[in-house]
């Protein structure tokens, strides 16, 4: 019990830091929160780094590109270099699949989940925040009430996904899922891209993970 309440405690102290920031609208406290996030997110790193991590890690690398949306075909976001973190998952969702040109039925695939996955993709001058616990539950309750406007206040050092679901802080894009064949030489991983469905197809080469083709499949 006591150890219960001493993690409730900790998951308090940084949503309420969060709290006095928004109220106070106090930018400095804001940095202060998103600092311990980035330093306690340094230790971490994928357990048990096998062929299937190896093969999403490389892959995540190639597909998620939050700050250089030129990668996918659209035009430049000049004032994304302002962002200083981007929040990253911890879980991926993927299939080890037959082929991956025969995709009707993407969508009713159960997929498997890898958790923890601890992505290292490039973010130029921002840093990683993964989604881990106490800051996970303190950006959860925070954006119980008022997500819009505290949104809006978050997104001075992070770049807020636009969502139905205004509760949602990860950093777009959202991988939905990666299919990989048997032969581990052909992907294709599913985006949503703001409010963007996109498809990206890769191949190995020469033990790379490589983009061969991007498409764009529906929008919110």
């Amino acid at each position: 019990m006591a150890s219960k309440a001493i993690k409730e405690a900790i998951d308090s102290t940084y949503y309420f830091q969060l709290e006095e920031a928004y109220q106070k609208k106090d930018t400095v406290l804001l940095s202060k929160f998103f600092e311990s996030w980035k330093e306690s997110s340094k230790s971490l790193s994928t357990q048990n780094e096998d062929s299937i991590t190896k093969a999403l890690n490389g892959i995540y690398t190639q597909i998620y590109h939050p700050f250089n949306l030129e990668k996918y075909g659209w035009l430049p976001r000049p004032h994304y270099s302002k962002y200083r973190y981007a929040i990253l998952p911890t879980e991926i969702k993927y299939k080890i699949v037959d082929s991956v040109y025969n995709l009707d039925s993407f969508y009713n695939l159960e997929l498997n989940t890898l958790s923890p996955f601890i992505p290292h993709p490039e973010l130029g001058k921002a840093s990683a925040l993964y989604d881990i616990k106490p800051f996970k539950r303190a950006m959860e309750l925070f954006l119980m009430s008022d997500s819009y406007e505290k949104i809006s206040f978050l997104d001075q050092f992070v770049n807020m996904p636009i969502s139905m679901d205004w509760k949602e802080y990860r950093t777009s894009p959202e991988v939905l899922g990666v299919l990989i064949n048997k032969k581990r030489d052909r992907a294709v991983a599913d985006l949503r891209l703001i409010s963007t469905g996109v498809r990206i197809r890769l191949a190995l080469k020469d033990n790379e993970w490589r983009v061969s083709q991007i498409e764009q499949l529906w929008e919110e």
